[in-house]
């Protein structure tokens, strides 16, 4: 049975650096869970120029429902929601799409940490861990050789991205700029300097493009790490990257 708003869990989303010796495309994992609050009207997907690899928890299936893994490609722009989401997301996002994907067994444990998750903080530490095996359990292909001249190298982003060399270098920029607007204390202005862009109007016009809201409302949002101990365990507080919990 799902869970009645009222009676849910507070809305939560983390990113944590891979676990030590993990697979190199790893970027980092993440964990999601939310009843409407933080994907209400106005939210979106920001852009990425990562592969995410996500593995979605939806009550209305029931407990013993597989998570079904879904891979998506990098996104070049901010991608407005249809509906709120209402449940628990956790998955990777990857450098590149990897060739194999996780065994079902491996499903199966991340289903029962998955539906704890809806219930309370409680399974966030073994669901991380959970993460940690199955971005180890992944297949990636061999680096092949490096292009040759500027045309196949501009051929060959296309092809593994989707988006030009220019837009995949500007969505990076605007993922290195998210983890800085976590640090409430530096000023905006200095920030936009220190991560590439050429003043702080083009900074927030990039936060517009990529996240369908100025830098302010996302540095709202974003609580940094160091503030505190989230983790029992400080070896996953070291992780942390980003945590938005309202």
């Amino acid at each position: 049975m799902p869970l009645p708003d009222e009676a849910a869990p507070a809305p939560l989303y983390l990113e944590l650096a891979p676990p030590p010796g993990g697979p190199t495309p790893v970027d980092h994992m993440f964990v999601f869970r939310d009843w409407g609050h933080l994907t209400g009207h106005g939210s979106g997907r920001f852009a990425t120029d990562l592969f995410t690899l996500s593995f979605a928890f939806d009550p209305l299936r029931g407990k013993n429902a597989l998570p079904r893994p879904t891979l998506t490609p990098p996104r070049p722009a901010f991608s407005p929601r249809i509906a709120p989401f209402r449940g628990v997301l956790a998955g990777l996002r990857l450098a590149s799409a990897p060739e194999r994907l996780p065994p079902e067994a491996s499903l199966v444990e991340l289903a029962g940490f998955l539906h704890e998750f809806t219930t309370g903080n409680e399974a966030l530490v073994p669901l991380v861990a959970a993460l940690d095996r199955l971005a180890c359990e992944l297949g990636f292909p061999a680096i092949g050789t490096a292009p040759t001249s500027a045309r196949s190298e501009r051929r060959s982003i296309r092809m593994a991205t989707g988006m030009s060399r220019r837009r995949l270098a500007a969505t990076r920029r605007f993922r290195h700029l998210l983890g800085g607007l976590a640090n409430h204390a530096q000023p905006l202005g200095e920030l936009a300097l220190d991560t590439g862009y050429y003043d702080q109007s083009h900074m927030s016009a990039a936060c517009r493009a990529f996240a369908g809201k100025p830098p302010g409302a996302i540095r709202l949002q974003a609580a940094a790490p160091s503030g505190g101990r989230f983790f029992q365990d400080n070896r996953l507080n070291s992780r942390l990257r980003l945590i938005i919990d309202r």
